[in-house]
C-alpha cells in the first residue's frame, strides 16, 4: 500500500542487502582465485609500494599490480576489501578501496586497529571484495528517522513525496537580489531562476549534453550568495569529483569528504585529508604523533633487569604515549571541523553524509546530482540534512543497480527524480545540447524528450573529416552470426558482430585515427570478448579505443560509438535491451559520429528498435553486413 511505502522501503532495502551477502558468501565458497579473478572481484600478484598514515589515523597502502593490467574488474572507490598478505603466514586486514588506477591501486585499513609496521614490505598481496553492510545501515537509518521525523520541513516532504504533491511553497526570498552568472544559456538561466523559487523541492532535468553541471555549479555560486553553505552528493564519488572540481573553478571554497577517483590534483587539493596537510597547525600535529610513538617504543623495548623502577618507568612511558594521542586526537578534530566550518560547499556521496565529520551539521540547502542513479533511501540521508532538495539528472538514462528482484518489485529502483518530475512545480527543462551532431541526437530527441531539445550552432553539424553519414546501422540479419552463452560469465557474446566490427574500423581506419573511439556492449561477456580480440590486433591497438559496457560509458563521451547490440536468435528475444533507457544512453555518448551493429530480424521483434531502424533508414545510413564479407 501507498500509505505503507516507507515502511515497504525498509523491507525492500533488507532484502537488497541479503541478496548482496548471499552473492558474496556464494562466491567466497564457491570459487578458486583463479574464478575469482575472472569475476573481477580478486586482484592478485600485488607489491607494497608505500605505506603511511592518514587523517584520523588510519593506514593507507599504496599496492602495485605486477600483472593482469587491462583486465576488468568490479572494484570501485569506497568499497569494501580484504587485503591479504601472503608470506609464511597468512594476515587479514579489512579495509576501503581509496584510490584506482591502471597499475596502482590504494586501501585505506579502516576497520582493524593496526600500526603501519604491521604490514610486512616483502612478500605479495591480494585484495578481495567483500560484502560491505555499511550502506545497508545508512540507507535503513535513514528511512527510520524519515518515519519517525516530526521536522516540520520533513514531514512535509516526505508527505509531499508519498502522495505526488506539487510541493509548490515557494522560497521568501526576493528574486531581484539574485545576480545569476551571465555566460549561461537561456534554459539554464531560467532554471536556476525558477529553483531559487523553490522553497521545498526543485528538479532540474538535464539531458545527454545540456550542460547539467555548468548549471548546478553557477546555480551554487547563486545560492551562496545568500545562504552560508551547501551541500552537494551524488551517489558516486566520480560523480562528485566531477561536480566538485566545476565548483571550485568558481573560486567557491569547496571541501571535499570521502574518497576521490578522479586522477586530478585539483580535485585532491579539495579533500578534507589534504587541506588538514596543508594546513599550519598540522606539523604540530604530526610533532606529538611522533613524540607518542617514540614514548610506544620506549615502553615496549626489552631490559635485561627488570625491576620496580623499570616497570614504573614502563608505566610513566605508557601512560605518556596514550596522553600524546589524545592531544594529537582532540587537535586533529580542533582542524577538521575548523575547515569544515569555513567552507562553503562540503562535497560528498549520499553514503559519506554519515561520516562522522558530518555530525551536526544542518544546511539550508542540499543539492543531489546524477539522481536517476540514487536509490531513495540514499536520498533520505542527505536530505536529512537540510530544508530542500534541488534533484538534477536524466530518468530517462539509467536507473540504480538493484540485484534483488523482490527489492524492485518493493520499488528500491525507482527514484525520487522520476516519481516527482511530473508532479512537482518546480521542474525545469536544459533543452540547448552542445555534443551531437544533430542527425545523432534526433531518434532520441523525438522518442524520449518529446522533440523539445536543440542542437547547438556548433556542434550542430560537427563530422568527421570527410564523413557523409553521422549515423549507421549495419543490419547482420540472414548472416548466421547467432548469440553466444557463456554458462561460466552466465553473459552473451557475439563473434560474427565483432568481426563486422572490425572490419568496418579496418574500412574507415585513416578516417577514424587521431580520434576518440568508444566500444559499447550492453553484455559484460561481450566487453571481455572484444577487449580480448583488440588486445591481440596490432592494427586496432594503435588506434584510441575504449571498450566498455553501457553503464561503463554514461556519462562520457566519445567523437565515434560503435554499439555491438549482440542479440541474435530465432525467437526474437533480445533480454534487456528492451529497456528504452539502455538504448538511450548508449546511442547519446556519440559526438560526431555514430555506428550500431545488429541484428535487425531480432530486434525488430520490438517496436522501439524496429522504429530505430525505420529511423537510420530514411535519415542516415543503412547497411546490409554483407557490404563487409566480400
Amino acid at each position: 500500500m501507498e500509505n505503507d511505502r516507507y515502511k515497504q522501503l525498509l523491507v525492500a532495502i533488507e532484502k537488497e542487502r541479503l541478496a548482496e551477502e548471499i552473492y558474496y558468501s556464494n562466491i567466497a565458497k564457491q570459487k578458486s582465485d583463479k574464478e575469482k579473478i575472472e569475476a573481477g572481484i580478486l586482484l592478485a600478484s600485488l607489491v607494497l609500494n608505500k605505506k603511511y598514515y592518514t587523517v584520523g589515523e588510519y593506514v593507507e597502502v599504496q599496492l602495485e599490480k605486477t600483472k593482469n593490467f587491462d583486465k576488468p574488474n568490479k572494484f570501485k572507490v569506497g568499497a569494501g576489501v580484504h587485503l591479504i598478505h601472503q608470506g609464511e603466514e597468512t594476515q587479514h586486514f579489512r579495509g576501503t578501496l581509496s584510490h584506482k588506477r591502471k597499475k596502482e591501486i590504494g586501501v585505506i585499513i579502516q576497520f582493524d586497529v593496526i600500526s603501519r609496521d604491521m604490514l610486512p614490505d616483502s612478500g605479495t598481496y591480494k585484495l578481495e571484495l567483500v560484502y560491505d553492510e555499511r550502506p545497508y545501515k545508512v540507507m535503513k537509518s535513514a528511512v527510520a528517522e524519515v518515519i519517525q521525523s516530526k521536522d516540520p520541513y520533513i514531514v512535509d516532504l516526505r508527505e509531499g513525496i508519498r502522495k505526488k504533491g506539487k510541493l509548490d511553497y515557494s522560497s521568501q526570498e526576493n528574486p531581484d537580489q539574485w545576480k545569476i552568472p551571465q555566460y549561461l544559456n537561456t534554459d539554464q538561466t531560467q532554471a536556476i531562476s525558477g529553483i531559487l523559487k523553490a522553497g521545498q523541492m526543485g528538479i532540474i532535468h538535464g539531458p545527454p549534453g545540456t550542460g547539467k553541471t555548468t548549471t548546478l555549479a553557477a546555480l551554487t555560486k547563486t545560492i551562496l550568495q545568500t545562504e552560508n553553505k551547501i551541500l552537494v552528493c551524488a551517489p558516486s564519488n566520480n560523480a562528485v569529483d566531477l561536480l566538485a572540481q566545476k565548483i571550485s573553478e568558481l573560486g567557491i571554497n569547496v571541501v571535499r569528504i570521502g574518497n576521490v577517483t578522479r586522477i586530478n590534483e585539483k580535485v585532491v587539493a579539495l579533500t578534507l585529508d589534504e587541506k588538514a596537510r596543508n594546513h599550519p597547525d598540522w606539523s604540530y600535529i604530526k610533532e606529538i604523533r611522533i613524540e607518542a610513538e617514540a614514548a610506544r617504543k620506549m615502553a615496549t623495548t626489552r631490559k635485561r633487569k627488570f625491576g620496580t623502577n623499570e616497570r614504573r618507568n614502563r608505566t610513566d612511558m605508557y601512560k605518556e604515549s596514550r596522553e600524546l594521542k589524545k592531544w594529537a586526537r582532540d587537535m586533529q578534530k580542533k582542524l577538521l571541523s575548523s575547515i569544515i566550518g569555513n567552507c562553503q560547499v562540503v562535497a560528498t556521496t549520499l553514503v559519506g553524509v554519515s561520516h562522522s565529520y558530518m555530525e551536526g551539521i544542518k544546511f539550508e540547502t542540499v543539492i543531489i546530482d546524477e539522481a536517476s542513479q540514487c536509490m531513495e533511501p540514499e536520498c533520505w540521508n542527505a536530505i536529512l540534512k537540510a530544508k530542500r532538495v534541488i534533484f538534477a539528472g536524466d530518468h530517462h538514462q539509467l536507473p540504480p543497480t538493484v540485484k534483488s528482484k523482490e527489492a524492485r518489485e518493493l520499488g528500491l529502483a525507482h527514484t525520487l527524480l522520476d516519481r516527482m518530475t511530473d508532479s512537482i512545480k518546480h521542474h525545469y527543462l536544459l533543452k540547448t545540447q552542445y555534443r551531437m551532431n544533430d542527425a545523432i541526437l534526433k531518434f532520441s530527441n523525438n522518442k524520449f524528450y518529446d522533440g523539445l531539445l536543440e542542437s547547438a550552432l556548433p556542434n550542430k553539424n560537427h563530422t568527421l573529416k570527410e564523413d557523409t553519414a553521422p549515423i549507421v546501422f549495419i543490419d547482420t540479419s540472414g548472416c548466421g552470426y547467432d548469440e553466444n552463452f557463456d554458462p561460466k560469465t552466465r553473459s552473451l557474446y557475439n563473434e560474427g558482430e565483432y568481426f563486422i566490427l572490425r572490419e568496418h574500423v579496418l574500412q574507415n581506419i585513416e578516417k577514424y585515427s587521431n580520434i576518440e573511439i568508444g566500444i559499447i556492449c550492453p553484455y559484460a561477456e561481450q566487453v571481455r570478448y572484444i577487449r580480448g580480440k583488440v588486445l591481440d590486433d596490432k592494427e586496432l591497438l594503435s588506434l584510441n579505443i575504449e571498450i566498455n559496457s553501457i553503464d561503463g560509458f554514461q556519462g562520457q563521451e566519445k567523437d565515434l560509438i560503435i554499439i555491438t547490440l549482440t542479440r541474435s536468435n530465432e525467437m526474437g528475444i533480445i533480454g534487456f535491451l528492451s529497456d528504452y533507457r539502455r538504448l538511450n544512453v548508449a546511442m547519446t555518448r556519440a559526438k560526431k559520429k555514430l555506428v550500431i551493429i545488429g541484428d535487425g530480424a531480432t530486434l525488430s521483434s520490438n517496436e522501439l528498435y524496429l522504429d530505430l531502424i525505420n529511423h537510420v533508414e530514411k535519415e542516415g545510413l543503412l547497411q546490409s553486413a554483407w557490404e563487409y564479407m566480400m
